[in-house]
């Protein structure tokens, strides 16, 4: 389980480090792509594999939003490789299509972990509106 959150730079040629602790649990060989919320998204190679086929084994090749979201999802996928210092290098649509500038901040998200720039992040956190989503999944919970 991917928790806690790490305050971080990206240094001028879109190179991070991740955290220790994050990258032990990732593992060998993990995938990183664009979230559909403004972050990136980082899962180890296993998980994100199952993932994968689990969503996608029984998808409609005719259903053109399943396309859509294929596209999506695999054109930007990444497996994410350490440099010897220990640096990640993102690639410019990454950096771009998530308004990643120098201060991110990566969180830990149970099953992965995600990449945000931090005024993003900031954003996305003080505009969710917490109550509601917890009473409807406490509701969803107490009428089983």
């Amino acid at each position: 389980m991917f928790i806690g959150q790490h305050h971080h730079q990206l240094d001028d040629k879109g190179r991070l480090r991740i955290p220790p602790v994050f990258r032990r649990q990732l593992g060998d060989n993990p995938m990183i792509f664009c979230g559909f919320e403004g972050c990136l998204c980082i899962y180890p190679r296993d998980d994100f594999d199952k993932l994968v086929i689990e969503r996608f084994k029984d998808a409609d090749m005719l259903d053109m939003d399943m396309n859509d979201i294929k596209r999506a999802i695999f054109s930007s996928t990444q497996e994410l490789v350490e440099d010897k210092q220990g640096r990640v290098s993102l690639n410019s649509a990454f950096i771009e299509d998530c308004g990643l500038t120098k201060d991110i901040i990566s969180i830990g998200a149970y099953d992965h972990v995600e990449i945000w720039d931090e005024g993003v992040y900031r954003d996305h956190k003080n505009s969710t509106d917490f109550k509601r989503i917890i009473s409807q999944f406490t509701g969803s919970r107490n009428k089983l």
